[in-house]
């Protein structure tokens, strides 16, 4: 999650900088594929007034063919103006914003030098006495083989506030498409913030997917295909009906019995097809037609402890049979030396239109609108359905798509990797990796789907259990089951 203050200052900037004629354009989520990138590597820039360290691997924006490393400590967060689709990267310790955005228009000839002289003419023309002061400009930028145009407008205070800097880069992608770079920061800041700003877009790559790119647009593809022939019936036969699975998580043990083992939770899951109305409590005999839509629903209640702390979940989601809908709920509940915390993670969607509501006790409720782009995402409620319905039918072979991160409040790349084991080859093993910054999860299935179980990068095990044998056995050890 962005930290409540960045984000507020993002959106506000966000907010303030939507004027200036930007089309609409379609932007993808920064992505890697599954293997576990060196974080030490980084990517050291030297750019006055000190060294830029940028991050270890690029965002990817897919609508663009754009490649950009940002400043390390950077926070990202696509978000959306009516038509008008942008990503908001907050620079390191909240002392500017840069917006990636597009531009398009219906004349061929025009140029980056139109554009930037009809922005510095709106910028220091101000319906006030006050006027914005051009402070540089760069007609001829040269940046990987392309030529743009670089400004900065120095922005008086008004009415006690302090003076701003507000800066473009503007580049050409396409025959009348354009990409814009644009930067605000507070003038006290700009030499520093400027050296961000100036250092990322140096690295950026327009036009040339990499590697990386071919491999996740197939990864993306594959998965595409393999939602479009599933039916109803493989959704069917990777639920539980409404039948509970007991999952018990815990470090096996070096000798290997069950009761020297470090217990550290366990979940009941169930997943069946129903309709939307059993989300809400109202009486079947006042469902209206929204109510008696079909789809899939997800439920998981879930206790984890570990260092005196216990944590209480219950998720509950839902899609529709077209996963064209979906809503969830995820309430959680952390109990420590007395002290007990709530949180509730409320989400919604309708094609490609999400509203995400957290609500912590203590602090104002958080909204965020996450912004879908593109093909290749999947619902909340498939992504605990997939490696099920992957390990039942899939070919060996790389599957991604996009989703909704819970504890990273935004939207990520999924990757699963289906393969048969040599040294197993009735099994299924599926490595999942649900994002950039996360270490992967290994599952194995049986050859006719069933979960055995699922490694943690940590070691520690969620196993298929027994509900008597779970309660037998968290009694022997003395541990909390209620």
């Amino acid at each position: 999650m962005l930290h409540t203050n960045t984000r507020s200052k993002l959106h506000y900037i966000l907010a303030s900088c939507v004027l200036l004629a930007t089309s609409a354009s379609t932007l993808a989520q920064p992505t890697t594929p599954p293997p576990a990138q060196d974080s030490s590597a980084k990517r050291i820039v030297t750019t006055a007034p000190s060294p830029v360290v940028l991050q270890s691997s690029p965002i990817r924006i897919d609508a663009l063919n754009l490649n950009i490393y940002l400043p390390e400590g950077s926070v990202t967060e696509t978000t959306s103006f009516g038509d008008n689709a942008t990503m908001g990267i907050g620079l390191p310790d909240q002392i500017g914003v840069m917006i990636i955005k597009e531009q398009r228009t219906t004349d061929p000839e025009l140029t980056t030098a139109q554009i930037a002289d009809n922005i510095i003419n709106q910028l220091t023309k101000f319906a006030s006495s006050k006027t914005g002061k051009l402070l540089a400009r760069e007609p001829n930028l040269k940046i990987n083989f392309r030529t743009g145009e670089r400004f900065y407008i120095l922005l008086p205070g008004l009415n006690g506030k302090p003076a701003t800097v507000r800066g473009m880069t503007i580049f050409q992608s396409q025959p009348r498409k354009f990409v814009i770079f644009d930067f605000t920061t507070l003038y006290s800041d700009f030499d520093k913030a400027r050296a961000f700003y100036e250092t990322s877009i140096a690295s950026m790559d327009l036009g040339n997917p990499t590697e990386i790119d071919v491999r996740r647009a197939a990864a993306i593809n594959s998965m595409l295909a393999f939602l479009d022939l599933s039916t109803i019936k493989d959704y069917q036969n990777a639920m539980t009906g409404k039948k509970d699975r007991w999952e018990r998580l815990y470090l096996p043990a070096p000798s290997g019995d069950e009761m020297d083992a470090t217990e550290f939770g366990y979940r009941k899951v169930r997943s069946w097809g129903g309709f939307k109305g059993e989300l809400s409590t109202k009486p079947r005999s006042s469902w209206n037609d929204d109510d008696r839509k079909l789809g899939y629903f997800v439920q998981i209640d879930a206790m984890a402890i570990e260092d005196h702390m216990r944590v209480d979940t219950r998720a509950t989601f839902y899609m529709s049979e077209d996963a064209k809908e979906e809503s969830w709920t995820i309430k959680m509940s952390l109990r420590r030396d007395g002290v007990q915390q709530t949180s509730t993670i409320t989400g919604a969607r309708s094609n490609t239109s999400m509203a995400i509501v957290l609500d912590q006790s203590g602090e104002q409720p958080i909204k965020t609108h996450p912004t879908i782009q593109g093909q290749g995402y999947i619902s909340q409620s498939q992504t605990y359905l997939i490696s099920a319905m992957l390990a039942k039918k899939a070919n060996p072979g790389e599957y991604a798509a996009y989703a909704y991160n819970s504890s990273l409040g935004a939207i990520a790349l999924r990757w699963n990797v289906v393969e048969h084991p040599e040294e197993t080859p009735d099994l299924i093993r599926i490595t999942t990796k649900v994002s950039n910054d996360t270490p992967p999860n290994v599952s194995l299935y049986t050859s006719d789907g069933n979960l055995m179980r699922v490694q943690l990068a940590n070691g520690r095990i969620w196993e298929p259990i027994e509900l008597d044998r779970l309660i037998k056995l968290w009694k022997k050890k003395g541990l909390p089951l209620e």
